[in-house]
């Protein structure tokens, strides 16, 4: 899953009771709270104090929503740059300096619901998730000291959108494996190489592995086949005229995360443009949010 996005629910809390979201400048407007959130880490970004970074760049605002891209990056090590081709070193990074790469997020809030959705991409494997929910409900904390604002991930297999979806394929991943599996057959070149192992299960006829909301059960700790253990699974189900990846069982919290590699339009540099990344993100708030109701 090269390009991923993990939906959350937002939702405050007084007395134990979810509140309904409101836009009377209180804490229970989120999204005045969390486009102001949007503006202070765009001045001044997010640090973990350890090795991660995030720089907010808010888009312009929609009525009832906010959106833009976070730079993400880690620091903390020294490396060296090189054109691939020539093997000429182009820069050599300090230990201060951070390797960022654009990811979006869109932050979503219903009239006169006690929930809003929030949309957060991830690339490869690196998400800035933890960060930007850790410090947006650690700022609220500090804000309104008898209020709770949470962020849960909405998975996709708990909602009945996705949930009562006939999944007829499943994909289960090994990640970072030795070579002795594929040895005899291809040969690495290195022999300290390291891959990624999947295997692709379809269904043939009319059969199918049952209803995304039962894999997870249905897989539980069998995830050993031959004398191969895999560690991750995505399932295929189909949502309109596409079919989408879902994490099932995850590897590296990639369970619940949507895969939206093949929907996308890459610029030069290999990430989304903005306006694809922003539709698809707002097609899925949209469904979810039909769904909860």
């Amino acid at each position: 899953m090269q390009i991923g996005l993990r939906i959350y629910k937002v939702q405050v809390y007084h007395n134990h009771k979810s509140q309904i979201l409101t836009s009377d400048k209180g804490p229970a407007d989120i999204l005045s709270f969390i486009r102001d959130c949007c503006f202070a880490f765009s001045k001044k970004p997010l640090d973990d104090g350890e090795t991660k970074i995030v720089r907010f760049e808010p888009s312009a605002n929609f009525i009832n929503s906010a959106h833009g891209l976070v730079r993400y990056g880690k620091y903390g090590y020294g490396s060296q740059v090189e054109d691939k081709n020539s093997g000429v070193i182009e820069h050599t990074r300090t230990i201060d300096q951070a390797d960022m790469i654009p990811l979006y997020y869109r932050f979503w809030l219903a009239d006169g619901k006690t929930y809003g959705l929030v949309g957060l991409q991830s690339f490869g494997g690196l998400s800035c998730v933890d960060i930007v929910n850790r410090a947006m409900i650690n700022t609220h904390g500090m804000m309104y000291k008898d209020w709770q604002l949470t962020m849960k991930k909405v998975m996709p297999n708990d909602v009945k959108l996705y949930g009562n979806k006939v999944v007829r394929s499943v994909q289960l991943v090994k990640k970072n494996t030795d070579q002795n599996i594929v040895d005899k057959a291809l040969r690495p070149s290195d022999s300290d190489t390291k891959m990624d192992v999947e295997l692709f299960l379809r269904a043939r006829g009319n059969g199918n592995f049952g209803k995304l909301k039962d894999l997870n059960d249905k897989i539980g700790g069998h995830m050993e086949i031959g004398d191969m253990e895999f560690s991750g699974a995505y399932a295929n189900v189909k949502v309109g005229s596409s079919f989408k990846k879902i994490g099932v069982v995850g590897v590296a919290s990639t369970a619940g995360v949507i895969d939206l590699t093949d929907d996308l339009v890459l610029d030069a540099n290999n990430h989304p443009t903005l306006k694809s990344v922003s539709d698809e993100t707002t097609r899925h708030i949209a469904d979810f949010a039909t769904m909860l109701g």
